[in-house]
């Protein structure tokens, strides 16, 4: 596995599936299937571009094919639609800073992809008698 380079998370298909919480069973969704890169920034945002947790998942991932990320009120399976997409752990790390570099360099970002978001903060209105 060493012998070839390490791949590009934006080329890399997982299927997702995600499991609720419902009144204390665990409760299957329909299963997604997107690139790891979207993944990756997903949760990027949602763990507050703490890296080595995301490192941890995408090394996981693309080191045994298969991971499972726990959080409050789900959990999510991650899997590799090809397994052919393994590799060892200094390409999964490099695949990681890879996409680390390109979200710093804007290279994936696409306008129709990535629409710029209109954010309004107003300070709260006071009840006056």
């Amino acid at each position: 596995m060493s012998s070839k380079a390490a791949p590009r998370t934006s080329e890399i298909t997982i299927k997702e599936t995600k499991l609720e919480n419902e009144g204390g069973a665990m409760q299957a969704r329909d299963s997604l299937y997107k690139p790891l890169s979207v993944k990756v920034d997903e949760y990027m945002l949602k763990l507050g571009y703490s890296n080595s947790q995301a490192l941890g998942i995408v090394v996981q991932i693309l080191t045994q094919g298969k991971v499972r990320v726990d959080f409050r009120d789900f959990n999510e399976r991650l899997e590799l639609v090809n397994e052919s997409d393994r590799c060892d752990l200094a390409q999964a790390a490099a695949s990681f800073e890879e996409h680390l570099l390109s979200m710093q360099s804007g290279e994936e970002l696409d306008d129709e992809q990535n629409p710029t978001q209109r954010v309004i903060v107003q300070t709260p209105r006071v009840a006056t008698s």
